[in-house]
């Protein structure tokens, strides 16, 4: 098979014997699938700089298999990743379409909102929206989508005013005296404002990070994401030293 610039994002790279590299990326049309950078790793080798994680470019690759060959690289887009917090906060998006995606399965939408999430990053963005935005715009592309403005066991509309219980198998139901285990309490308000881009306290944005990580977790496993552990000890040096002032 022959595909010719197709537009990719960087997931990933690692060093593949002397002098070349094998990089995981997510393509828009063929999906996830591990490309051979031959030679990429020569002081004058031709794509030097270019294939780096994160990175927005248009790839060209030949093969068949579980790992093909990178033929052509063109840039698709500006160059520079994310800073800071942003950085990481856009590894761990990567990270995610890395666990959770099959490889030479498509997802245009999932591409999208990946490319999304680098651009507003690396803009600027505040982090946490951002964050609760792909995760759940992710959940949905992949098919586990969360109705977050009706109850699950009535169909009755979420409201503002109501305290819920959300459980990864069973979905909302309206807060009583006590949870079952593994159920996560979350406000009505919270999941309209999830539901509409529109998280405006620090409350919100606290229950709607547990609610997208309680989603997220029947699908990943127990093994951490790396990215995840680095940006809580990030935000917690932050904060640390925000005390210390």
């Amino acid at each position: 098979m022959r595909v010719e610039l197709e537009p990719c994002i960087i997931l990933h790279r690692r060093a593949y014997r002397d002098t070349s590299l094998i990089l995981d990326v997510l393509s828009r049309e063929h999906g996830r699938l591990a490309l051979v950078a031959r030679g990429a790793r020569r002081p004058k080798a031709r794509w030097r700089g270019l294939l780096e994680p994160l990175r927005s470019l248009r790839l060209s690759w030949s093969g068949r298999g579980e790992m093909q060959t990178l033929t052509a690289v063109e840039t698709d887009g500006p160059a520079g990743a994310p800073e800071g917090e942003r950085l990481y906060a856009a590894f761990y998006g990567a990270e995610l379409v890395l666990r959770l995606t099959a490889r030479q399965d498509p997802h245009p939408g999932i591409f999208d909102c990946l490319l999304k999430l680098i651009i507003q990053l690396r803009t600027g963005a505040d982090t946490a929206p951002e964050l609760r935005r792909f995760e759940r715009d992710l959940l949905a592309e992949l098919g586990y989508g969360l109705s977050l403005d009706i109850e699950t066991g009535s169909g009755e509309p979420v409201r503002a005013d109501q305290a819920y219980y959300y459980h990864p198998e069973h979905g909302l139901r309206i807060s009583d005296a006590c949870s079952q285990v593994a159920e996560i309490a979350i406000a009505g308000a919270t999941l309209l404002a999830l539901a509409a881009d529109n998280l405006a306290t620090p409350q919100q944005h606290r229950q709607a990070r547990h609610l997208l990580a309680a989603a997220l977790r029947p699908h990943l496993g127990d093994k951490p994401l790396r990215s995840a552990q680095t940006l809580r000890a990030l935000r917690q040096l932050k904060a640390s030293s925000t005390e210390q002032q």
